[in-house]
Parts: C-alpha cells; sequence; structure tokens
C-alpha cells in the first residue's frame, strides 16, 4: 500500500510540475528588449522541464541595484540577477555573488577561453569570475542618412575625427536666420546620470577620468579640462540643443529633428523599427586616440543557494549566453554576441546581410574601453554628471567644476 502511495505521489509531482525547481530572474531589460528576454526565457522553460525560470523586470540597472541591495538584507533576494557590469563591484565585495571558478572548472562544456576577451574582463574581480557576459554593448554614433544627403554629405562617410565631427554638425544643422533656434540640430551629445557618453570624450582627448589602481580620480587633468571645453563648444555654437534631457533628445533624433550623436548598440534594433528614415551606424569619431566605451551587464548567480538550486541557475545562465542564444539577443537587441565562436559564426554574416548596422559595434570592439568600477560607483557617476551638467548651464567653468567634483569623488575614493 505505501509503494501504491508513493507512486501515486510521484506522478503527481510529475503532472504538476512540483518537483521542480523554480528559480526567480531579476533584470533591467524594458520596453523593446523585454519581448526578446521574455522569449529567450520561455524557450528555456520549454526546453527544461525540470527547471522553471521567473523572469522580473526591476527598472534601470541603478534602481535594480537599490532593489537587490534591500532584498538581501531581508534575505528575499532572487536567485539570478542581471547586474550591470559597474555594479559587479559592489555584490563581489560582499559576497552576494557565487564565485563561478568551480562551475566553469567542472563542466567541459563552457570555456572562458571562448568569451571575447575584454567582455571576459568586466565579469572578473579580484582574478575570479561572478557572472558570464551577456548583454554587452558600446557607444556608437547613430547618424541620419537621409540629413546627409541633403547637406551634400556622403552618407556612407561618417565622421571619423573630432573636426569633421564640428564640420558636419555645422553643415547639418539648420536655421531661419544667425539668431534663430534651430529647426534641425546637427549634433546631440547629451549626458545622462551614468555619464556613459563622456567618458570616451576624455579618454579620445588622451586623458584618464581614474588612476590605474582606482584609488585617485583625475579627471581634472588638462586633457581632461579640454574635453569638457569642447563638449561646452558644441553647445554654445548651438550645434547640440542645450535644452533637452537625454531622453528627450533621443526622441528629437528619432523623429528627424537632430542629426547624429552617441548611442548605445543595444538600441539598434529599437531605431531601425521606430525610425522613418535610412540610420547610420558607426563608431565613435576620434579625438588623439581612437577608443569608445564598453557597457551593459552580465548574468550572476546569487550566493548561498542549495545545490539543487546552484546548479539549475548556472544551467540557465549557460544556456542564455550560447552561440545560439547570444546571437538571437544580438540580433533582436544589437548587445553584442559575447563568444568568439558566435563571432565567427555563418549566422553572424546572415545578419549583417539582414541588418548591416549591427556590424559597426563588433568593428569597435578592439578600441572598445570597459568602465571603471567602484563599490561607490553609483555616487560617484552622480557627482561628475551634477559637474558637466554645470558646465552645460553655464553655471560653472570647467576646470573649477572637475576641481570641485574631484575633491568629491576622492572623498569616497579613500
Amino acid at each position: 500500500m505505501k509503494r501504491v502511495t508513493m507512486v501515486v505521489i510521484l506522478m503527481i509531482f510529475a503532472l504538476t510540475g512540483m518537483g521542480a525547481v523554480t528559480l526567480t530572474f531579476w533584470h533591467s531589460m524594458s520596453d523593446y528588449q523585454k519581448p526578446i528576454i521574455d522569449k529567450l526565457v520561455s524557450d528555456f522553460n520549454k526546453a527544461h522541464k525540470d527547471i522553471t525560470v521567473r523572469a522580473i523586470f526591476q527598472g534601470s540597472y541603478d534602481e535594480t541595484v537599490t532593489k537587490l541591495k534591500a532584498a538581501l538584507l531581508a534575505g528575499k533576494g532572487p536567485d539570478v540577477a542581471q547586474v550591470n557590469i559597474e555594479h559587479i563591484q559592489i555584490f563581489s565585495k560582499d559576497h552576494s555573488l557565487q564565485d563561478l571558478t568551480d562551475l566553469l572548472a567542472g563542466d567541459p562544456t563552457l570555456d572562458p577561453d571562448d568569451f571575447v576577451q575584454s567582455f571576459w574582463q568586466t565579469i572578473v574581480r579580484d582574478g575570479k569570475p561572478y557572472a558570464l557576459p551577456f548583454n554587452i554593448s558600446a557607444l556608437m554614433l547613430f547618424y541620419n542618412k537621409d540629413h546627409f544627403r541633403a547637406a551634400g554629405l556622403d552618407p556612407d562617410r561618417p565622421p571619423q575625427n573630432w573636426e569633421e565631427l564640428e564640420e558636419y554638425a555645422r553643415r547639418l544643422t539648420i536655421r531661419k536666420s544667425l539668431d534663430s533656434r534651430p529647426s534641425q540640430y546637427g549634433l546631440l551629445w547629451g549626458v545622462d546620470t551614468m555619464f556613459y557618453q563622456f567618458e570616451p570624450l576624455v579618454w579620445q582627448n588622451g586623458g584618464e577620468i581614474f588612476d590605474e589602481d582606482m584609488t585617485e580620480c583625475v579627471i581634472n587633468s588638462p586633457e581632461g579640462v579640454e574635453a569638457l571645453e569642447t563638449w561646452r563648444r558644441w553647445f554654445v555654437e548651438g550645434l547640440s540643443p542645450v535644452d533637452l534631457t537625454i531622453d528627450e533628445g533621443i526622441q528629437s533624433f528619432t523623429m528627424g529633428r537632430i542629426s547624429m550623436g552617441p548611442m548605445t548598440s543595444g538600441g539598434i534594433r529599437y531605431a531601425l523599427e521606430n525610425i522613418p528614415w535610412s540610420l547610420g551606424v558607426a563608431p565613435l569619431p576620434e579625438g588623439k586616440q581612437k577608443t569608445t566605451t564598453l557597457g551593459g551587464g552580465s548574468l550572476a548567480i546569487m550566493a548561498g543557494l542549495s545545490e539543487e538550486k546552484l546548479q539549475a541557475a548556472w544551467t540557465f545562465i549557460k544556456w542564455m549566453v550560447s552561440e545560439k542564444n547570444t546571437l538571437f539577443w544580438y540580433e533582436g537587441t544589437g548587445y553584442m554576441p559575447v563568444l568568439k565562436s558566435a563571432m565567427s559564426s555563418l549566422e553572424i554574416q546572415l545578419i549583417w546581410q539582414r541588418f548591416p548596422q549591427l556590424k559597426a559595434p563588433i568593428d569597435s570592439i578592439e578600441f572598445a574601453r570597459p568602465r571603471p568600477v567602484h563599490t561607490s560607483i553609483i555616487e560617484i557617476r552622480n557627482i561628475l554628471y551634477d559637474a558637466v551638467e554645470q558646465v552645460r548651464k553655464g553655471v560653472s567653468e570647467p576646470k573649477s567644476a572637475f576641481d570641485s567634483a574631484v575633491t568629491k569623488v576622492n572623498a569616497l575614493l579613500e
């Protein structure tokens, strides 16, 4: 009788899924990205009958950090989280993330050497991998090919350097009179609170934002100040709109009122599907040197899971970054494939035939730099953002703004 009862219980478990492992997955992918990530999770659940993943959107990267901190303190955090590469340091330092060293060593199906090297570096802290690269982006120059044609510019030759960027922006800016507000701006180079768009200007001008050990902020160097002065000139001259937020500026760009500007490669497919004109995507114009910024996030497993959940979470994040799925994610968004094998595949060649704009980020990898990381990076970014905003609004001069910011930032770096 007992044996019959046990068989019945096991059959009920099998039919209802009560014996399956359920994982909670927090992510920051909204709008056009969310359907793609939901499709990936749905496909995973269909292919893995013993694992159910519940994907839950938690807001922006910074909002997710705040929620994750609170949840972990309450012992109610997720099992897997998409963590911005800047924020890994916050959670690896307090041992909230699972060190993946042993999982990688015991799994012959995933080779760390197959990851693009610069992408892999973004998830290593103190020599240990705390996540798998997933949605890695590069800051690119988006531009309106129709505007280029109307201004007599070659739509297949975007600006190559800062001098050409300014020359093109002047030709693309349209005013009824010299003192009137432009009906079309040549350039959008706003800066959001993540400071993403300003970083490469400092690097391109030969400067650094922090020293090598991340113990001192050095953005007030002559190179850093000169980059800020150059950036301010684009607003003063009226090439870039001074009174629009970054989101408003992107909307104006989409509507054809602005001709070009730096934007994340993760938005290429969204742009292609939502603009009524021909989009060009190119590497950022170079200054004294050529560089751009790597951004985005990775998939981390929370520390302290049961062995059953740990293995299920490992199965999930491995599946998400597999060659097939990293290419699906790339084609649907613009976030770059993270595996070398995907980069050299036939499928990526076919993707470029369908969407040639997606190739430009791949061409930028060789000179792209990961973003600076620190446990106080959110506060640091806010300070630097406030400094450049004061300059944009005409409240402060570049040198004094950066000097003041450096003092505040260095207090956090101590």
